[in-house]
């Protein structure tokens, strides 16, 4: 009774968490804004979301594997953002060419 309820409260408060981040990223007006609602609230709302799923089914082999999941999306997510930054501030820095 207890997993349950700690497994709904993690698991809502991630679809909370990814929700505001989604939000965030359309309401937010500056790109760099949008990629640090994207990564933060989407990389801590998983997590959240993911704790709450493997409180849920209390199995080891699942635990593992959610895991498994969690580290994937802290390794790469942020990778991808700073990657898209990084291409988008060199792409904003290139002279216009001129047309003839």
């Amino acid at each position: 009774m207890i997993l349950t309820v700690l497994s709904w409260i993690f698991t809502v408060s991630g679809l909370a968490i990814m929700f505001f981040g989604a939000l965030g990223t359309i309401i937010l007006p500056d790109l760099f804004q949008r990629f640090h609602a994207a990564t933060k609230c989407g990389v801590s709302g998983a997590f959240s979301l993911i704790i709450g799923l493997s409180l849920y089914t209390a199995r080891g082999e699942f635990a593992l594997k959610f895991l498994v999941i969690v580290l994937f999306l802290i390794i790469t997510s942020p990778l991808v953002a700073h990657m898209l930054a990084v291409s988008s501030i060199q792409g904003n820095n290139e002279e216009p060419e001129e047309e003839s």
